[in-house]
This record gives structure tokens, C-alpha cells and sequence, in this order.
């Protein structure tokens, strides 16, 4: 597996077998931040923070409605980190990340 500039995620790997389908998703922790990684398509990735901007609890993927989800006070936001529903008033942030030779990677 060849990876720069990044986390990486090797989807030949077993343990990352939600993110070669489309609308799976992981959470990815790194010494900065726990991340979200959505499949949104063949041959795109997302990776959005995973911690809510309102209380910082965990998140998870809500795939049908394609939304993040707040389990602790109900917030949500889009695939864009972007509020859709508070008491979050700060969208969360997003990472750049890329698919390739089934290696996903996201600049943290």
C-alpha cells in the first residue's frame, strides 16, 4: 500500500471492509481528532469530523438520510459539515480526501 501526506485506509484490509461499499462508513481516530469516513460513491470518499461541535460526543452516519448524527442532544449535519438541525451552531470540519488503487486518504 502506497500512502502520503495523510491517514491512510487500505480497503484490501478486512477491518475496513464498510468503506468499499457505497454508503459505509468508518470512524478513524488520529492523534487529532476522531474522523468520519463516508463512502459517498464509487469514487468518492468524505471525512468529516466525527466530534459535535455543541458537547464534542461522538457521532455516527445516518447512510439513508446522508447526514452525521448526534446521538447525545440530537444535532445534525450534513455531508458537508454543515448544520442542519442544533443545538450545534458550528459546523463540523471537514478533511480532504481522495480514493485511489483501494487506498483512501485523508489530510489531517
Amino acid at each position: 500500500m502506497q500512502c502520503t501526506g495523510g491517514t491512510c485506509i487500505d480497503l484490501t484490509a478486512a477491518a475496513n471492509a464498510p468503506l468499499t461499499m457505497t454508503g459505509g462508513a468508518m470512524l478513524i481516530d488520529t492523534s487529532a481528532d476522531t474522523i468520519m469516513v463516508i463512502r459517498a460513491s464509487d469514487t468518492q470518499v468524505l471525512a468529516l469530523s466525527a466530534i459535535c461541535t455543541h458537547d464534542s460526543c461522538s457521532m455516527n452516519f445516518d447512510a439513508a438520510a446522508s447526514q452525521i448524527t448526534c446521538p447525545c442532544h440530537g444535532s445534525i449535519f450534513n455531508e458537508q459539515g454543515a448544520v442542519v438541525r442544533g443545538p450545534a451552531r458550528k459546523p463540523i470540519k471537514v478533511y480532504t480526501a481522495s480514493l485511489a488503487n483501494n487506498v483512501i486518504t485523508v489530510a489531517t
